[in-house]
């Protein structure tokens, strides 16, 4: 490779990595990933090191000369069938070692399909309320929750992308479903309004990010398993603070 295909490839190779991590994919994983494409183009001797927000790629090329480029990753979250179809392209890449320019559009070819909304709302509600009554409350409490399950699926949908930090968001999403889950009861649908807070809650907690901490911290990644873990805290606190705060606001019901 020139040196400007070598830098164009590491851009490309970074760019992937970012794709990556931003799906939820954990470092041990990602750095193994870029590596064995980096080692798929010949270049043997390389160093990758990831991070939840953060990624350095240096590779050395065929002139003997280093290369390293570096990106600060903002997206965050899980997105399993996105992984997998990221994965299944890095074993396409290592096997059939496209050239530079097709690497570079087989990453940037990619369109998040249009997914079924009315299943999404409907496995929003059935988690609000199937918690709910499964935590003591009536079928009524799980109806009120499942209902307020459907403003927290339009919230994730069309404000969360506009909010990047997710304390924040979680936050303002738990003082409006706590007010909406109030608001429903003073109508006189549910018969206990914690309890149908509870189903709602259960949609914010964020229990996937808590375990990847731990299994991060096991696998020796202490700095994104501490990253993760704080972040998982922080939201945990954002819940508990936007519900209260939704209590305290309309005066009182519990």
């Amino acid at each position: 490779m020139t040196t400007k295909e070598c830098d164009v490839f590491l851009e490309t190779v970074v760019e992937f990595g970012r794709r990556l991590i931003a799906t939820g994919c954990e470092a041990k994983r990602v750095e193994d990933t870029l590596t064995r494409i980096c080692n798929a183009y010949g270049f043997e001797d390389n160093e990758v090191y990831a991070v939840t927000s953060h990624i350095v790629i240096t590779i050395k090329g065929p002139d003997g000369m280093h290369y390293t480029q570096s990106a600060r990753v903002f997206e965050s979250g899980t997105d399993l069938g996105r992984l997998e179809e990221l994965n299944a392209k890095s074993r396409f890449i290592c096997q059939t070692k496209p050239t530079v320019e097709e690497f570079r559009h087989l990453i940037r070819s990619y369109k998040k399909p249009k997914s079924n909304r009315v299943i999404k709302i409907l496995g929003y509600m059935l988690a609000a309320g199937g918690f709910a009554v499964f935590f003591g409350g009536a079928l009524v409490d799980g109806i009120a929750s499942a209902l307020v399950a459907v403003f927290i699926y339009f919230m994730d949908c069309f404000m969360k992308p506009k909010i990047q930090n997710s304390t924040i968001y979680t936050f303002i999403a738990s003082f409006i479903s706590g007010c909406f889950c109030i608001l429903i009861f003073l109508l006189g649908l549910g018969h206990d309004v914690d309890k149908i807070m509870i189903g709602d809650v259960m949609l914010l907690i964020p229990g996937l990010l808590l375990v990847n901490s731990i299994k991060e911290m096991f696998n020796s990644d202490i700095l994104t398993g501490l990253y993760k873990f704080i972040d998982s805290v922080f939201i945990a606190l954002a819940i508990g603070g936007g519900f209260a705060l939704s209590y305290i606001a309309l005066g009182g019901v519990l």
